[in-house]
């Protein structure tokens, strides 16, 4: 299984969070300003050549720039001591259902972390699905927040993990 992973591309990110979110799992609300802002880092992963999965990371500024109402991520304390703007949200990752089972979503998490601390990140954040929260905690994520429904009520926790220095 020869796996790749790229960034920048929006088009196939795109196309994964369609057939998962919208087709598969009926959320309404995919797509934002966020997915155009130009510090939004889209990863996709493609197996054999293959688009399989993506996500998105993107400075935490940029989702309460973009959206008044949407979810702010809760303070908790892995923010002590971290800079405005060393705090990245990762969000929207996907795999397609004919992909799934091959721990692509961990290559995925791990993928995002590496891009979000290239860009600065020191603190990464995200709002996970429950039923998923396992792989993310699998990847050194803790859970910051309780079960809320704010995500077109569907049940999701907030999570945080530090970055290291590379």
């Amino acid at each position: 299984m020869d796996i790749q992973l790229k960034t920048g591309c929006f088009e196939d990110a795109a196309l994964v969070r369609r057939a998962v979110f919208m087709d598969e799992q009926g959320y309404e609300n995919e797509f934002d300003a966020i997915d155009e802002a130009a510090s939004c880092i889209h990863v996709t992963l493609y197996v054999d050549g293959e688009l399989a999965g993506c996500s998105r990371v993107f400075p935490e500024e940029l989702e309460r720039a973009a959206d008044a109402e949407a979810p702010v991520s809760p303070a908790c304390d892995m923010d002590e001591g971290i800079a405005a703007g060393e705090t990245y949200i990762m969000g929207r990752v996907a795999v397609l259902p004919s992909m799934r089972r091959r721990g692509l979503a961990s290559k995925i998490v791990e993928a995002s972390d590496t891009c979000a601390r290239d860009a600065g990140a020191k603190l990464i954040k995200l709002h996970a699905q429950e039923y998923v929260l396992p792989l993310y905690a699998k990847a050194g994520y803790t859970q910051i927040a309780p079960v809320d429904y704010e995500d077109e009520g569907q049940p999701h926790a907030w999570m945080a993990k530090h970055l290291g220095d590379r």
